[in-house]
């Protein structure tokens, strides 16, 4: 906090020069315009005093006919000289010399100055009384006015500022200098101090705001304090919790390191497992099924029983589903073990689908099911892996036949997807639909999950281990597309499959992202 300012910049040398300046703006004109109207007045009165008195005189002049008189004159005359302003006075005829003159002796000397009022002493105006009148003791009395007048509006003056002066102290300077003094206090002290100061004026309320301030300050510093002391032991209590959360963390982290290895390593024993015995069952359920077959067939020579060759045929048939079953449980251990890739080729979407259909085909004859496709422009291609893909529309058409009644229809639709701002969006798109009883809603996850059966009298009837939707859905996800399910219980279901636009091209197309070749 500074110390005071310089003498020309204080509260109160301000105050008393704008006084000053605007008593003396208001006043001085006032005075002047006072004093120039009186000294107008007292002129208009002169000139009115002397002019009433000339023209007494001149009418009894006339009155008496004092022309040719000139003592009768004189004393006619003489009232002029009473009045203190009067300098002399003649009555003369024409431009003659004068008949009578007051004072007698001079009459009035051209040398004279003074102010002169000429009026006829006679009905033919052949007579003129000339006076002449001063107006120095006006002069006199004006100077007089002017130097009162100064000396009021000096003494004015003074007694304002000295009232100002005072009222300021009093009722500004003090207020105002506890106020600085308290604030220089709090700002050295760093402790708030009140100002002891009461009065109902605006200093007063100034004062009393100031305090107020200072009031709530404090109390909020108080509470600063307390809230401040509150958060010193929530830190302490927080970093207490922190270390304790942070070992539990350890720990947790430990044993899921620990459950992430035994995971992979019953994952990796899985899959070795897997392999192994896909290899161990593979030899006995080929030699089985080729037996059998030959059994079936006859090859070697008939069977007696016919009941026997039966029995060959569901071997046979039986060998093949264990077959199918190790097969699809080998692929999904290697997709979910991440060993799984893609042997990619140019193939033709129409020869894709009409391959899966053909296969298909026989067993929706037996079943009494319409099977139909839709029309593939001959030049559509596809890079893909096309066994895995062959599978995957085998094992939709197949279920899609499947949990269809007699009677019903299956369809394929290939489309492609509309392409919307950048070129590689878009893609192709394959349509199984049936009109099966259809899955409820809630049943549509279970549908997608390893080992899982609906719930539902068909399926129920249908043997099947529930792999052939989640391994196709797990071979489209590695093409980097999306299987989607949707149905509707007693109108039918239609799986989606959506592979990218990189893997769709044309063989008229130049692209960047296929190397194009005719379909084997």
């Amino acid at each position: 906090m500074g110390a005071n300012p310089p003498f020309p910049k204080r509260l109160k040398v301000k105050l008393l020069a704008i006084v000053g300046v605007t008593f003396l703006a208001l006043i001085v004109p006032g005075i002047w315009l006072l004093l120039f109207t009186t000294s107008l007045a007292d002129e208009e009165l002169l000139a009115s005093r002397i002019g009433n008195l000339t023209a007494r005189t001149a009418l009894a002049v006339e009155r008496h006919a004092a022309y040719g008189n000139p003592f009768l004159a004189r004393d006619l005359l003489s009232p002029l000289a009473a009045d203190r302003a009067f300098l002399c006075a003649e009555l003369s005829k024409g431009d003659a010399a004068p008949t009578a003159a007051i004072p007698s002796s001079q009459g009035c000397p051209k040398s004279l100055e003074g102010l002169e009022i000429r009026i006829p002493a006679s009905k033919d105006a052949r007579w003129t009384l000339r006076v002449m009148f001063t107006d120095k003791e006006l002069k006199e009395t004006r100077r007089f006015e002017y130097v009162i007048g100064v000396s009021a509006i000096a003494v004015a003056i003074l007694a304002a500022l000295i009232a100002v002066a005072f009222g300021f102290y009093f009722l500004v300077d003090r207020p105002l200098r506890r106020l600085l003094a308290s604030i220089r206090e709090s700002s050295h002290s760093g402790e708030l101090q009140p100002v002891s100061w009461s009065s109902r004026d605006e200093m007063g309320l100034v004062v009393q705001a100031y305090n107020a301030m200072i009031e709530r300050e404090r109390q909020r510093e108080q509470t600063l304090r307390s809230v401040n002391e509150e958060l010193r032991r929530s830190e302490a209590d927080l970093s207490d919790l922190n270390r304790d959360l942070e070992d539990r963390v350890r720990e947790r982290t430990r044993e899921l390191e620990i459950a992430k290895k035994a995971a992979e390593f019953a994952n990796m024993s899985k899959t070795r497992f897997l392999r192994a015995m896909s290899h161990e069952l593979r030899t006995p359920l080929n030699a089985i099924i080729g037996f059998s077959d030959i059994m079936a067939h006859g090859t070697l020579g008939k069977l007696e029983n016919e009941r026997y060759q039966e029995f060959s045929v569901d071997i046979r048939d039986s060998g093949r589903h264990l077959l199918k079953i190790i097969n699809e449980l080998l692929d999904i251990a290697r997709i979910e073990a991440g060993q799984d890739s893609l042997e990619e080729e140019i193939i033709s979407a129409d020869a894709l689908v009409t391959e899966a259909v053909r296969l298909v085909k026989p067993l929706a004859d037996d079943r009494g099911i319409a099977l139909s496709r839709s029309q593939i422009d001959p030049e559509l291609v596809l890079d893909i892996d096309a066994t895995k893909m062959k599978q995957v529309l085998l094992n939709l058409l197949g279920n899609a036949v499947k949990y269809t009644p007699s009677g019903g229809t299956v369809k394929a639709i290939v489309a492609l997807r509309p392409r919307h701002g950048e070129a590689r969006q878009g893609g192709i798109e394959f349509h199984i639909s049936d009109t099966g009883n259809g899955i409820p809603q809630d049943q549509i996850p279970k549908a997608l999950t390893a080992f899982e059966r609906l719930d539902d009298e068909i399926t129920a009837a249908q043997s099947g281990t529930g792999l052939g939707l989640p391994l196709a859905q797990m071979m489209v996800e590695l093409h980097g597309g999306t299987l989607t399910l949707e149905s509707e219980v007693g109108v039918g279901t239609t799986v989606s499959v959506w592979l990218p636009a990189n893997r769709v091209g044309y063989l008229r197309s130049e692209l960047d992202d296929l190397k194009i070749g005719h379909a084997g």
